[in-house]
């Protein structure tokens, strides 16, 4: 049997939690251990129970621990003690499922909740002693880099063929050399079967496959499957992808999901209001990627100067894909890119009015000139100077 000592596991608050419900009634499970057993740092923290949510939320109350009913349809509850949270659901077993949703019963049987979940390394539960329970050598899997589908691989995906888009997620955040054989396979047999799955959901997880750090691989992988024409995403421009994300890591900038798929997809700007709506993109993400594909479409800046106006006219994010895209990219640039803070227009069009022009059309027409001018001059003129030119 083999046991892990675990920092988190000590925090007063899990302490509390556990012993409210009971140390043999609660195992941990999910990102948790895996980010554990490969020492990478913990973020979330999921754990089962045998109880159900309502017993679980009595329990709770009467340690006087805070419990939000997070998702209690579905079996889950949120436990709050002591900074510590804790996403608690209730053992489960699918009784029907339709390739979207399963239906789900409660149960109280540990291997039936390991059964319908859908790679070994996520079915492993640690208990609060640091017992680690494996049922299917999802440790030797996650050791080996290899995401591996419990039980029949295209039966898994029939199930919930989210299951594909999150075997090339989990690759490309877990995996190293190639994506398993079988479970390749039973992504391309079954790669139609994304056409049912809801536009938030394929959402979400290629916003959390294209964020990984090295997601390249993993891509190209699903590309291959069919499933970004079943999708569909339309040309994709892995090239630059790849040069956009090689100079995210040379300069240490985090991330960003929506500036990389946006240097993914060859939109044009057109395009961007149609498939933010088909994804169900936020506001602010169909903005954000509107920007940065307008500023793809410009001439890239080559001079820190052309590079102020640049970002003053599409904003920083556009500025840094319309860089970062450039398979060479210099470093001076980049500096700027960090560096210079964005200056605001000195007039308004009250000044103006103020200075004698008349109200209406004029002024307007008269703004956007000398603000051309005060990009022009490299943002130099200040406002007397520009009052001078009315």
């Amino acid at each position: 049997m083999v046991k892990i000592d675990a920092d988190w596991l000590k925090r007063p608050g899990i302490k509390r939690i556990v012993e409210c419900l009971g140390a043999e009634n609660i195992r941990f499970v999910g990102g948790v251990v895996r980010d554990t057993l490969i020492g990478r740092k913990v973020h979330d923290i999921d754990a089962a129970t045998v109880h159900t949510p309502h017993e679980a939320t009595k329990l709770l109350e009467a340690c006087d621990i805070k419990v939000i009913p997070t998702g209690i349809d579905h079996g889950t509850v949120t436990a709050i003690a002591d900074s510590a949270k804790v996403e608690v659901t209730t053992l489960r077993q699918d009784m029907e499922t339709d390739g979207r949703r399963a239906v789900v019963a409660f149960t109280d049987n540990w291997k039936a909740d390991a059964a319908r979940r859908d790679f070994t390394f996520n079915a492993l539960y640690l208990s609060a002693d640091g017992t680690l329970n494996d049922p299917f050598d999802g440790i030797k899997d996650l050791k080996a880099g290899r995401v591996r589908f419990i039980g029949n691989a295209e039966t898994r995906i029939e199930e919930d063929a989210l299951r594909i888009l999150r075997f090339f997620r989990f690759h490309a955040w877990y995996g190293k050399g190639q994506p398993d054989e079988t479970g390749l396979a039973a992504c391309k047999q079954k790669v139609v079967l994304l056409k049912a799955l809801s536009a938030e959901r394929v959402r979400d997880e290629l916003l959390k496959l294209i964020a990984a750090p090295k997601p390249m691989e993993a891509l190209t992988a699903l590309e291959r499957t069919g499933a970004t024409a079943v999708l569909p995403l339309g040309t994709l421009n892995s090239v630059r992808l790849q040069h956009y994300i090689d100079n995210e890591d040379r300069f240490e900038f985090k991330p960003d999901a929506i500036l990389r798929l946006s240097a993914w997809l060859a939109l044009e700007p057109e395009a961007v209001p149609i498939f933010a709506k088909r994804f169900r993109l936020s506001k602010k993400q169909r903005e954000q990627m509107l920007a940065v594909v307008t500023a793809l479409h410009a001439t890239a800046p080559a001079t820190p100067e052309a590079l102020h106006a640049f970002i003053y006219q599409y904003g920083n994010d556009a500025a840094k894909c319309a860089l970062f895209v450039q398979e060479v990219c210099g470093e001076a640039l980049v500096q700027t890119l960090k560096d210079w803070p964005v200056p605001e227009f000195p007039l308004k069009g009250g000044d103006l009015i103020a200075a004698g022009v008349d109200a209406g059309p004029a002024v307007s027409k008269l703004m956007k000139q000398l603000e051309q001018d005060w990009v022009a001059s490299d943002f130099s003129l200040s406002r007397d100077e520009l009052l001078k030119r009315v």
